[in-house]
C-alpha cells in the first residue's frame, strides 16, 4: 500500500494533496477492502486496482474542485480559499443555525441528508465546493462530487462516478464500486439539481432517488434553487443559506481587492456606508445579502465608480464591464471581438440564447449543440457573415460569460441565463402569452429567478400577468366572508393569514420521525384528514415543524407562495409579516382551511388562539439579525383593494392606447 500511495504521490497534479489522499484511502477505503477481501470476493490484483482508481479520482477532482471561476474577476480562476467568506446554514423549522467554515462532521452525521435550497447567487456551488476540500483535507471520508446537470435517463449516478473513476471499463468492476459504497463512509455532493434538463428531471429523479435509498449509510448534501420536485426528497433535511450581514459583504468586497490589487474595496465600502447614512441602504440591503451580486457591485464600481441600485442594472452593468475591460485585475482597455459583433448587437444573440436555454432548462452543451444554439440565436441576415466559431469565442474569452469544462460548455452563471432570457421575452409582441404559459407551467418555479428580472423590466405587465389573479382571488374570498373589514379586524387578520393555506397541529403524526419524507408525511396528513377535509389531497406540503407536537402547513396553490415571496423581496406594500410572538398552547389536536371558513361560527378567542399558535410555529423571528424570505407573510387587505385598483387603470390606459394606435 505505502509503495502504491508512493507512485501517486509522484504523479500527483499537486503534492498538497499527497498526504490527504494517503490518509482517506488507509483511513476509510482499506478496511471495507480488507473486508471484502478475507471473504474471498476479491483478490490483491483487484484490490491493488481499486485504490488507484479511487485515488487517482479523489486528486484530480481536488484539483478541479479547489478553484472557482469569479464572473466579477473575468472567469478566471481563484482559489476558494481566496475568495469564501463562511456562510452560514439556517432550517427555521428546527431553528438550527450552523456556519461553515469547514466541513461539517457534526452536522453532517446528525442529519445524514441535507438539502440546501437557495436562490441564484447565494454561493451554493462555492459551499459545495468548500465542504468537498475540506472533508478531503480533514480526512472526513471518501468525497464524490456530482453536478447533476450531467446525469440523463441513461446515465444514472453510478455510470457517472465509474465514468469518472476513469480506468474502470468492466461490468465486474462497476458492481463492485457499489458494494463498496453500500458499505458506507462516503459523502456524495450532488449539486446543481435545478439544473437538469426539463426532459430528463423525471428518469434522474427516480434513478437518484433510488441510489440515495440503498446507498443509504452515507452522507449526501444536494443543492438547488427551489424545486417543487425537491419534496420527492422528503428524507433529506432542508436547509437554506442565510442573507450575508453587511460586515460579511464587505470582507468579500476586501478579498477581490486582494485577488485584484487595485485598492478599490475601502472606496467601494466608504460609499455603501454613505448611502446607508443617506437612508438609501434599503436599494442596497438585497446586493449585499448576495456573495454573488457583491461581487458583481466591485466590477460594476471598477469599471464607472457607479453603484447600481436594481438588479436589472446591475447585470447590465456587469455585461458591460465584461464587453469593454480586457482584464479585471490589470489596467483597463477594449479588447477586440473575434466576431466583430457591437456591445447592442452581442446583446441580441445573447437575449435569444437565454431564452432557447432557458426554454429547456439546459446549461451543459457539447460543441456541436452549442454552436447550433448560437446559430439560432443568431438567426438574422445582418448577422450572416458571423461566425458561429468566432461568437463562442468571444463569450469564452473576451466577454466571458460562458466557460468550457472539459469537451463541455455552459453558461459562467445561470443568472445570465435568466437575465437575457427576460430581456428576450419583453422585445416579443406576444410576451404576455408566454408569461401566462410559464405561469402556468409546472416547472414554473424554475423560472423564478428569470420573472424576479421581468419585475424591474415591465412592473406593470407583471403586476397584469402574476399579481392581479391572485389580489382578485384574495378579495373575493373576503368578500364572500361577510365580513366588514373595517370593523372586524381580528376576523381580518385571520383570513389573511389563512388564505390558500391549510394549518394541522397533530400529535398524531410524529409517530413517523423526522427522516420520513414529505411525501409519506403528506400521505399520512392525508389518511387522517380525507373525511373531514376530503380536499387535502390537492395541497402541497410547504413546512413541517415537528417539536412538542407536529405542525405542518399546507398550500393549495405553491406558485402563489413563491410570488409573494418575490414580492417580499422587493419590500411590495401589498405583503406583510407574520410575526413570532404567538404562544403554543393547545391542549389537542387541531386543523383549520381555508376552504372551510365559516368565520361567524367561530369566536374572536378562537380565532386569536388559532393566530397565535400559527405565529409562534410559523411566524418570522431574527436569525443572527437577518430575516429571511421563508418566513411566513400574508396579504394585506387594504392595500390589495388599492392595488387592485391600480393595475385595473393601467390596464384600462394600455388598451386605450393600443386602440388610438391602430
Amino acid at each position: 500500500m505505502d509503495e502504491f500511495l508512493m507512485k501517486v504521490s509522484i504523479t500527483a497534479a499537486s503534492t498538497i494533496v499527497v498526504e490527504p489522499v494517503k490518509h482517506i484511502i488507509n483511513t476509510w477505503l482499506k478496511p471495507k477492502l480488507e473486508s471484502i477481501k478475507m471473504q474471498n470476493e476479491i483478490n490483491e490484483k483487484l484490490e491493488t486496482f481499486i485504490f488507484e482508481v479511487f485515488a487517482d479520482y479523489i486528486t484530480k477532482t481536488f484539483e478541479e474542485q479547489s478553484s472557482v471561476n469569479i464572473i466579477a474577476l473575468g472567469l478566471q480562476q481563484i482559489k476558494i480559499n481566496q475568495i469564501y467568506v463562511p456562510l452560514t446554514l439556517h432550517s427555521e423549522e428546527r431553528r438550527e443555525s450552523v456556519i461553515l467554515n469547514n466541513f461539517p462532521n457534526e452536522f453532517a452525521n446528525k442529519y445524514k441528508k441535507i438539502v440546501i435550497e437557495d436562490t441564484a447567487g447565494m454561493g451554493k456551488s462555492t459551499l459545495m465546493r468548500q465542504m468537498f476540500i475540506s472533508a478531503i483535507e480533514n480526512n472526513l471520508g471518501i468525497p464524490i462530487f456530482i453536478e447533476l446537470r450531467n446525469l440523463s435517463g441513461d446515465k444514472d449516478i453510478i455510470d457517472y462516478i465509474v465514468e469518472n473513476l476513469n480506468k474502470i471499463r468492466t461490468e465486474h468492476s462497476k458492481e463492485f464500486i457499489l458494494e463498496v459504497i453500500n458499505r458506507g463512509d462516503f459523502i456524495f455532493f450532488l449539486d446543481g439539481y435545478d439544473e437538469i434538463p426539463f426532459q430528463q428531471k423525471q428518469a434522474v429523479t427516480k434513478n437518484l432517488k433510488q441510489f440515495v435509498s440503498n446507498a443509504n449509510d452515507n452522507i449526501f448534501f444536494l443543492t438547488s434553487r427551489p424545486d417543487d420536485s425537491l419534496m420527492s426528497f422528503g428524507q433529506f433535511q432542508k436547509f437554506e443559506i442565510l442573507d450575508l450581514k453587511k460586515e460579511e459583504a464587505f470582507e468579500l468586497i476586501t478579498k477581490c481587492d486582494e485577488i485584484t490589487g487595485l485598492n478599490l474595496s475601502e472606496k467601494i465600502i466608504n460609499q455603501i456606508i454613505e448611502s446607508t447614512e443617506d437612508g438609501d441602504f434599503s436599494t442596497l440591503e438585497t446586493f449585499l445579502a448576495n456573495p454573488m451580486l457583491v461581487s458583481f457591485l466591485y466590477i460594476t464600481f471598477k469599471h464607472k465608480k457607479d453603484i447600481p441600485s436594481l438588479k436589472i442594472d446591475l447585470y447590465r452593468k456587469v455585461f458591460d464591464a465584461l464587453y469593454e475591460l480586457h482584464d479585471l485585475s490589470k489596467d483597463s482597455y477594449k479588447r477586440e471581438k473575434y466576431s466583430g459583433l457591437s456591445s447592442g448587437n452581442l446583446q441580441k444573440i445573447l437575449m435569444k440564447l437565454g431564452f432557447l436555454c432557458l426554454r429547456e432548462n439546459e446549461n451543459d452543451y457539447d460543441k456541436g449543440k452549442i454552436i447550433k444554439l448560437i446559430s439560432q440565436a443568431k438567426n438574422s441576415p445582418y448577422f450572416h457573415e458571423i461566425q458561429e466559431e468566432n461568437i463562442l469565442k468571444d463569450l469564452l474569452e473576451t466577454v466571458p460569460l460562458f466557460s468550457k469544462i472539459g469537451l463541455g460548455y455552459k453558461w459562467a452563471h445561470k443568472s445570465f441565463m435568466d437575465y437575457f432570457a427576460a430581456n428576450f421575452i419583453d422585445y416579443q409582441e406576444t410576451r404576455e402569452k408566454i408569461l401566462i404559459d410559464i405561469y402556468n407551467s409546472r416547472n414554473f418555479t424554475l423560472y423564478l429567478n428569470m420573472i424576479d428580472f421581468y419585475y424591474e423590466i415591465d412592473r406593470q405587465l407583471f403586476d397584469k400577468v402574476f399579481v392581479y389573479p391572485i389580489i382578485n382571488q384574495f378579495i373575493n374570498f373576503v368578500d364572500a366572508s361577510g365580513i366588514n373589514p373595517s370593523e372586524q379586524r381580528v376576523q381580518l387578520e385571520y383570513l389573511e393569514m389563512i388564505f390558500n393555506r391549510i394549518f394541522i397541529f397533530n400529535t398524531d403524526i410524529l409517530k413517523f420521525g423526522r427522516k420520513v419524507s414529505f411525501k409519506e408525511k403528506l400521505d399520512s396528513i392525508v389518511g387522517l384528514y380525507k373525511n373531514s377535509m376530503p380536499y387535502v389531497k390537492n395541497y402541497k406540503l410547504l413546512r413541517a415543524s415537528e417539536g412538542s407536537m407536529g405542525s405542518y402547513l399546507l398550500v393549495k396553490e405553491t406558485r402563489i407562495e413563491n410570488i409573494f415571496r418575490l414580492l417580499m423581496s422587493k419590500k411590495s406594500v401589498l405583503l406583510k409579516h407574520v410575526n413570532g410572538d404567538g404562544v403554543s398552547i393547545i391542549e389537542e389536536s387541531t386543523a383549520f382551511s381555508w376552504e372551510q371558513t365559516k368565520i361567524d361560527q367561530i369566536s374572536d378567542y378562537e380565532l386569536q388562539l388559532r393566530m397565535s399558535l400559527v405565529k409562534k410555529t410559523f411566524g418570522e423571528r431574527r436569525t443572527a439579525g437577518r430575516y429571511k424570505s421563508r418566513a411566513l407573510f400574508t396579504l394585506d387587505y387594504f392595500e390589495a383593494l388599492k392595488y387592485k385598483e391600480l393595475v385595473e387603470e393601467e390596464i384600462k390606459n394600455r388598451e386605450e392606447t393600443l386602440f388610438l394606435n391602430l
